[in-house]
């Protein structure tokens, strides 16, 4: 089995220090993505694409967001993202572009499709890996977004909010859980036997206490067919954002790790 992320240090709980790509992001990606919240680590999804897949194999993003996966691209692989959002499609096509300009020809090696991916999936044995953080924008708006919060960081939702029945993002906790096991299975039959889905996802405070969204999504993985290994249950120091700053001022518990789980389909 290969390390993950060999080159980047561990914090003395093992979780590991990806440094900030705000540099790197400025190099590859235009302003208007750059400045947008919902943005992975690019060096985080450098280490992910390494670890699991294999230069010519084809990875999908099923919650495309900003298109930070296109990374992948440039490291050989073809990447397919899929968006409800037509925003979010738009901000991909322009990153498409700024990335064509760094090394022509990518633009053949990416595909961006703006659809519920409840449409698109599943496409049997289609994808060899997948890799997505969860989206639980709906969980973030109704947990712990106090008026003292809003007004100190110009929380705006609507970038979030595109309306649709479909739309996992704004759906409760219960509804949200119970869509998100259906998208596991969706990933599973659209993977290749051997292939891997890794995903990126945070636990949440509510009412102070620590709500395990990580051991919640192992669990639905393995019920539609996935088997992991802790061994690819990774942590990382997440850098927080600004809620996280003002909720440890008020002496309140936040969570700093974010998990990366690495799941496996047989074959």
């Amino acid at each position: 089995m290969r390390e993950f992320a060999p080159e980047y240090s561990r914090n003395e709980e093992g979780w590991i220090l990806f440094p900030s790509d705000t540099d790197y992001r400025k190099e590859m990606f235009p302003k208007e993505v750059n400045e947008h919240q919902a943005k992975a680590n690019v060096h985080l999804i450098q280490a992910i694409v390494e670890y699991v897949s294999e230069p010519g194999q084809m990875l999908l993003d099923p919650f495309g967001g900003t298109g930070t996966l296109m990374v992948a691209a440039m490291m050989g692989r073809s990447v397919v993202l899929i968006d409800i959002s037509p925003r979010y499609t738009d901000l991909q096509r322009i990153v498409l572009l700024k990335l064509e300009e760094l090394a022509p020809g990518i633009f053949e090696h990416v595909s961006t499709i703006n659809s519920p991916l409840q449409i698109i999936l599943p496409i049997l044995n289609w994808a060899d890996h997948i890799i997505f953080s969860p989206p639980y924008a709906s969980i973030m708006k109704s947990k712990g977004t106090d008026k003292l919060t809003l007004e100190k960081t110009d929380y705006k939702m609507a970038e979030y909010t595109f309306t649709s029945p479909l739309n996992i993002g704004l759906m409760n906790d219960f509804m949200w859980a119970q869509n998100m096991e259906k998208v596991y299975h969706k990933c599973y039959e659209s993977l290749k036997p051997g292939g891997s889905m890794t995903i990126i996802v945070k636990d949440h405070m509510e009412k102070r206490k620590r709500v395990p969204l990580s051991q919640a999504a192992v669990d639905a993985c393995e019920r539609v067919g996935f088997t992991q290994d802790p061994g690819e249950w990774f942590k990382w120091a997440a850098p927080g954002s600004v809620y996280t700053h003002i909720y440890r001022a008020r002496g309140w518990e936040v969570v700093d790790d974010e998990d990366i789980i690495v799941f496996r389909k047989g074959g």
